[in-house]
Parts: C-alpha cells; sequence; structure tokens
C-alpha cells in the first residue's frame, strides 16, 4: 500500500499554505519541506520544517527538489495558478505521488463554471494533471472544493461585511452555500494524504458550515449589530451577464472578478452548494452555530 511521508508545500506564506504547513507539522505524520522563491520567508515555520528555495520557472530546480518527495501540496494565489504548469511537470519527473494543486473555492466540475474566464487557469491546471495520470499511472491528484472560505477577515467581508454592517444581498439572500475554515482545509489536506485510494484523482467537496447571507446578518444582530446596516440587493444572473460584457471590453479588475465568484458560490445550482460532502472521510466535523456566532464576533471585533 502507498504511504505518504515526504510532503512539499507551496504558496506556503499564504492564508491557506501556511495552516497546511503548520497542520502537516503539528500531525507528526510526515516530514514537511517548503518550496519558496525566498527562503527568509519560511524562518517563522516551526523548526522542523525544511525550507528549499526554488525557481518556478525551471523545471529542473523544482525537478531537484521534489526529488525524495511523495507528496506536492500547492496553495498558490489565485493570480500565480499558471505557475503550477511546470510544478505538475516537475512534480511527474520527480516521482511524486500525488499531488494537490490549488483549486480550493468553488466546484469547478461543475459545467457552468467552465465557461468562466477567471477559472480557465485552474481548469488548465487539472486537466494537465489528469493526461499526466494516464502517461504515469503512479502519479495521481486530488483537488480540495471548499466553496467559500469562513475566517474573521475578507471572507467574511466579502459576503457580509458584519464589522462595518454592510452586504450586498445576492438572489434574495437566503441560498445555502458551503463555507470553510482555513483549519478545515488543512484538515482536508491531512485527510487526503492519509486515504490515498479513496481520494484519488478526484475532487473533494468540503465545507465547515452551510449557511446564507440573511443567517449571517441575523446572527451579527443577534451579537448586538442591530441597526445601522447598509443593504444593497442584486441578481446573480445580472452579475453574470455584466461580468462578461466588461471583461469582453477588456476589463479584468477585480469588481468584475467578484461578480463572476458571486455568481459562482451563490447562484442556486451553481458550484458552492455541496448536497454531498467529503467531511467525514476527511475527518472534518461540522460547525455549530456557536461556533459560526464565535467567528462572526471576532469579525465584527476586529
Amino acid at each position: 500500500m502507498t504511504t505518504i511521508k515526504n510532503v512539499a508545500v507551496v504558496g506556503a506564506t499564504g492564508k491557506i499554505g501556511r495552516p497546511i504547513v503548520e497542520r502537516l507539522s503539528t500531525s507528526k505524520l510526515f516530514n514537511v519541506t517548503v518550496l519558496t522563491r525566498d527562503d527568509s520567508r519560511g524562518r517563522d515555520f516551526p523548526a522542523d520544517v525544511t525550507i528549499k528555495q526554488v525557481d518556478y520557472d525551471s523545471i529542473e530546480s523544482l525537478q531537484s527538489a521534489l526529488q525524495g518527495q511523495d507528496a506536492l501540496v500547492s496553495a498558490m494565489a489565485f493570480e500565480a495558478i499558471h505557475e503550477q504548469k511546470n510544478l505538475v511537470d516537475a512534480a511527474v519527473n520527480a516521482g511524486v505521488k500525488r499531488m494537490i494543486p490549488s483549486e480550493y473555492g468553488n466546484d469547478l466540475m461543475n459545467p457552468k463554471l467552465a465557461a468562466f474566464p477567471i477559472y480557465q487557469p485552474k481548469i488548465a491546471i487539472r486537466q494537465q494533471c489528469e493526461k499526466r495520470v494516464t502517461e504515469n499511472p503512479s502519479f495521481s491528484w486530488t483537488t480540495i472544493h471548499n466553496a467559500s472560505f469562513l475566517g474573521p477577515d475578507w471572507t467574511l467581508d466579502f459576503i457580509v461585511d458584519v464589522k462595518n454592517r454592510k452586504a450586498d444581498i445576492k438572489d434574495g439572500g437566503d441560498v445555502l452555500f458551503c463555507a470553510t475554515t482555513y483549519d478545515d482545509i488543512a484538515q482536508a489536506v491531512i485527510g487526503i494524504l492519509t486515504h490515498l485510494e479513496e481520494t484519488a484523482n478526484r475532487p473533494v467537496r468540503i465545507s465547515s458550515v452551510n449557511t446564507t447571507q440573511n443567517e449571517l446578518i441575523a446572527i451579527a444582530k443577534e451579537l448586538g449589530a442591530t441597526d445601522g446596516w447598509d443593504l444593497t440587493y442584486s441578481e446573480t444572473e445580472n452579475l453574470e451577464s455584466e461580468a462578461f460584457r466588461r471583461w469582453a471590453a477588456g476589463d479584468h479588475s477585480e469588481e468584475v472578478i467578484a461578480m463572476f465568484i458571486n455568481r459562482a458560490f451563490i447562484g442556486k445550482g451553481w458550484g458552492g452548494y455541496f448536497p454531498v460532502r467529503d467531511n467525514e472521510l476527511l475527518g472534518i466535523k461540522d460547525l455549530g452555530r456557536d461556533e459560526l456566532k464565535s467567528i462572526i464576533k471576532s469579525a465584527m471585533d476586529r
């Protein structure tokens, strides 16, 4: 039976990558190596984490760093997704058994999302992984679909800004979507690497909680944010149309990207809600309402 012992992580200093490194390290199940352009950025990782400086533009550099690694976990930022192309080829060449590419977020297996230009880089990397599996059966991949991110930071601001009591309510505000903490994403990585056969060459779908915009506002009001709300209303179908129009005209701004994302995770029947999840397999426990209230309270108190 194939087992994973040596794990390399890229994008390790970000909001997704850092919890992954910390959870891999504290589990005591793996030897963890962080690959980075700038090795000085890894000085505050746990003492047992190895830091290797690499050149992402060089397959040879990456392949050398990945020699002896059983798994590669990517947490590369949205704007750097395309840089995984060399990582995939280097991982295969180095004999890596499992790669988790950076495809966190919406369920990109949903065919509705395949037409969205913002997701093309992620889809291209997954397709590259699929192709390399057919050529090298010892290589495999898993992607993590967690829909929205849940934490007292940009995440809640994007959905409902509970601190400033502001939100754009989409499609009425009662559309159920999945939201996942960074810690549970890290737990999903552990679960994948300890359940290789069950997770091979497929996405896993996870969430910490299923909620709605209106529920988040209701909880914030329970916690004392009773008045002064600035609420606007929109339909994600209209956001989608506007996003495509502006993108075609050359507007690739954050505002336009947000329109696509909102359609993707709040539009009913799109990629933001998973009726079937892999939580139990991967060791993820659903958050209770009190735990969700605690996260919202932290966001309000920032």
